[in-house]
């Protein structure tokens, strides 16, 4: 593992976040694959523009992983709001009818998420652990729509 230490000023350190965002009422909207890259895109520019990094970002039908470094000068709510509020005014504001059948209201994500600051671990590691463990998520939602297709062919 490489040491990824970073200096500013008067200081020396890491600062390594995982979250987790879920769009409102849990639903699967990035099983749309356009939807999925569509907010990914988003979450993305507004990190730039922070000047944060994310590493590593994947998602599940109905949940987003980031793996977010140097992210030292902003408080973790602030951070998380800024690109839940980003990634959902764009979502809603210019592609509402991809989504409008599973979201209502002025909803894109729900009220909260979770986070892990993470110490010592290098992006690689990470990265391998979000995608990995998208891949369960995406075999489930396989499954549900095989069995709710079962059940209705009868």
């Amino acid at each position: 593992m490489t040491n990824e230490l970073r200096s500013s000023g008067h200081t020396v350190g890491e600062t390594n976040l995982h979250i987790q965002l879920t769009p409102a009422y849990r639903r699967d909207i990035f099983a749309d694959s356009l939807v999925r890259e569509l907010t990914v895109a988003y979450v993305m520019q507004r990190a730039k523009a922070m000047k944060i990094e994310i590493v590593a970002l994947e998602c599940g039908p109905d949940h987003l992983h980031a793996f977010v470094k140097n992210w030292k000068n902003w408080k973790i709510p602030v951070l998380v709001g800024q690109l839940k509020t980003y990634s959902s005014r764009m979502m809603r504001k210019g592609h509402w009818p991809m989504f409008s059948d599973k979201l209502w209201g002025n909803k894109f994500w729900s009220a909260g998420y979770f986070h892990r600051t993470v110490g010592a671990v290098n992006a690689e590691t990470v990265k391998r652990y979000i995608e990995e463990g998208q891949k369960k998520h995406w075999e489930e939602a396989e499954q549900k729509k095989q069995t709710t297709l079962f059940n209705f062919s009868g």
